[in-house]
């Protein structure tokens, strides 16, 4: 089998606790709405702290690039969506955040 590379992710339980905390408590304080966010919160901590080794070659590391404006935008029509489908859309919505994601990110050297 051949493979390019292995990816390799720098983040400490601490680090994943602490983004977890501060993400429940702006959940809390958004009355809920934090939650609708928090996905891509979760895939851009991790996205950001994730490198690419390959034998022989240099580290590259992976880049999400999704700012506030992009992710509102996604986030409210996946919000009403799942409003007018009592919540089952948030299931799909998931799935839509991870392709969104994944499509906003890219390989730079580090």
């Amino acid at each position: 089998m051949y493979t390019i590379g292995t990816f390799r992710t720098d983040v400490t339980m601490i680090e994943c606790f602490g983004h977890a905390v501060l993400w429940f408590l702006i959940t809390l304080c958004t009355l809920g709405i934090g939650v609708f966010f928090y996905p891509y919160a979760l895939a851009k901590f991790i996205i950001n702290r994730t490198y690419v080794e390959r034998d022989g070659a240099p580290r590259q590391r992976l880049v999400c690039d999704l700012d506030l404006a992009a992710q509102v935008g996604h986030a409210l029509i996946w919000l009403l969506l799942s409003i007018v489908t009592f919540g089952l859309a948030y299931f799909l919505y998931l799935y839509g955040v991870g392709r969104y994601v994944a499509a906003h990110t890219r390989v730079e050297p580090s």
